[in-house]
């Protein structure tokens, strides 16, 4: 079976029209006319609806299928993990991926690549910037470039808005964002998150260590947060921490500003702005 796919996307790749470095540096081959996608992450999901292209949509994973009703039915992936099987049967002439799919590493796109099946693997975004280089790549992936521009501006306009309103604090609060609690993962510097609070006028407590860490809970309690983030997809972790009998003297906990910001803090698309704006409002309270 799969010689035979891979001899129906040779011969169609005659029609490929451009090449594009994808995330990890490999060069893909792009066709000119982009009609079938499949999108292996919410954040892509997103950008892709946010352009208006969601007709393009063949397959997602199952996380993006709760995005929107049209998408029902379309889930065909975990994050992990790349259904070969399901996105072959799909045939779509562009799979756009993300590193959080590759469990396997870059064994991950072998099948994909023997089938000569186009996957771009987008860069990871690491502050709210990268979200505007993503909504121009997406532009280029689907040769849509002024649907990207209009949403391009849309997106810079609110951002900077929001960075105008607080980047002249001086006095910062001190911010806990809590991912998980067992063992407990929060945001050290250079990531997506900690750029979030800091636009958003906040003090990241762990802004000195670089990537995603598991802090111990004597440094939480001694880094004394003033304030307390939680996503939405996990807000049952408000009433957990309130629990917490180690927590009771920290700030945020005795002055009970441990706060549920919108799901999209979790994947750099341009819905961020949902919960930037949440959390900006929030910081400003009292």
């Amino acid at each position: 079976m799969y010689k035979i796919l891979s001899l129906f996307f040779c011969l169609f790749s005659l029609s490929f029209s451009q090449t594009v470095l994808d995330g990890l540096g490999r060069k893909v081959k792009i066709p000119l006319k982009v009609e079938r996608v499949v999108s292996t992450v919410p954040s892509n999901t997103e950008l892709i609806i946010d352009m208006g292209l969601i007709n393009k949509i063949v397959g997602v994973d199952i996380y993006s299928e709760k995005i929107s009703k049209e998408l029902k039915g379309l889930g065909v992936l975990n994050t992990n993990t790349l259904n070969e099987e399901k996105i072959i049967e799909l045939a779509p002439d562009l799979v756009i991926a993300s590193s959080h799919n590759l469990s396997k590493g870059a064994d991950s796109l072998k099948v994909f690549e023997e089938l000569e099946i186009p996957i771009f693997v987008v860069h990871t975004s690491i502050n709210l910037e990268d979200v505007s280089s993503s909504i121009d790549q997406m532009g280029k992936l689907l040769n849509e470039p002024e649907k990207a521009k209009i949403l391009k501006k849309r997106y810079t306009e609110k951002l900077n808005l929001i960075k105008n309103m607080t980047s002249k604090i001086q006095n910062r609060k001190r911010i806990y964002f809590e991912i998980i609690p067992e063992p407990i993962y929060t945001t050290g510097g250079n990531t997506f998150i900690n750029s979030m609070i800091e636009v958003a006028g906040g003090r990241n407590i762990f802004s000195e260590e670089t990537g995603w860490i598991t802090p111990s809970l004597e440094k939480i309690i001694e880094k004394n947060p003033e304030v307390i983030f939680v996503g939405e997809d996990k807000k049952e972790l408000v009433e957990d921490i309130k629990r917490r009998v180690e927590w009771k003297d920290i700030d945020a906990v005795k002055n009970n500003r441990i706060y549920v910001v919108d799901e999209g803090i979790n994947r750099p698309s341009t819905r961020v702005l949902i919960a930037l704006e949440q959390m900006q409002k929030l910081l400003e309270e009292r």
